[in-house]
């Protein structure tokens, strides 16, 4: 009996011993528990102020700050040989951000006031040109052949220009188109008649003189152009690259042997 109640009982404790855990399961659960109750105290331990915990007198200083990434967030424990290191880096910052503010209100005031000042000498351009258009006074201005760009002062064709935004015909005369030429003499003429006119108007002030009518058909300001009382379209004239035009319909410029 004793021996039968031996066996029972010797496997039992071997029935017992296989249903306990594995040791290296329990290290796991054991790393687990630790991992989240570590993880639920990083908050806690992030607001810790270190320095009150050391006893007045003490002075404890490592190389180094060091820091534990976890999930629930980052915990940095500051350096005492890298807090002056910290604090300059803190600084540098700040003053990094007060001298972007102060460079951001410099630029916003430069852009300002080049606003401004852009406005002004538009407006002043605008004058001008209103008073140079009623034959008022003289004026000058740097001309260029006009292209795709916004046309301010540039050249049309021989008979024909932008001064300050503004299409001004040249009253007294008709030259050679170019947009388009008819023939291929007529664009070779209409562009040495541009560039002639071109260098006229850039040579100084000159004064435009009303005519009768105002604007033509096309909404150009019809003007004859002056310089010291002498008309700068009857000098084109004279070179041959333009013809002296009193109004009705011009005469076609190919085949008409005035080339």
């Amino acid at each position: 009996m004793r021996l039968l109640s031996g066996d029972r009982a010797g496997a039992t404790r071997r029935g017992g011993s296989g249903r306990r855990p594995a040791p290296g399961v329990l290290l796991q659960l054991r790393l687990v528990f630790y991992g989240v109750l570590l993880g639920l105290m990083v908050p806690v331990i992030r607001q810790i102020d270190w320095a009150a915990l050391v006893p007045p007198g003490l002075k404890v200083e490592w190389p180094s700050g060091f820091g534990i990434a976890w999930p629930a967030g980052h915990l940095r424990v500051p350096g005492g040989w890298s807090k002056a290191a910290d604090a300059a880096a803190a600084d540098a910052s700040t003053s990094a951000n007060a001298a972007a503010a102060a460079a951001s209100t410099t630029t916003g005031a430069l852009a300002t006031a080049a606003g401004v000042v852009s406005a002004a000498s538009t407006a002043a351009a605008a004058a001008s040109a209103a008073s140079a258009l009623s034959g008022g006074k003289a004026v000058s201005a740097r001309f260029t052949i006009c292209g795709h760009a916004k046309r301010i002062d540039c050249m049309v064709d021989g008979d024909t220009f932008w001064m300050a935004g503004t299409k001004i015909r040249i009253a007294d005369i008709d030259t050679p188109e170019t947009h388009p030429p008819r023939c291929a003499s007529e664009a070779r003429a209409g562009k040495a008649a541009t560039l002639k006119m071109q260098a006229l108007l850039n040579a100084g002030p000159f004064t435009l003189v009303p005519i009768k009518r105002d604007v033509d058909r096309y909404g150009r300001k019809l003007r004859i152009v002056e310089r010291d009382g002498k008309s700068l379209g009857e000098a084109l004239v004279r070179t041959g690259l333009a013809r002296r035009y009193g109004g009705g319909k011009r005469a076609p410029w190919c085949r008409t042997g005035w080339f």
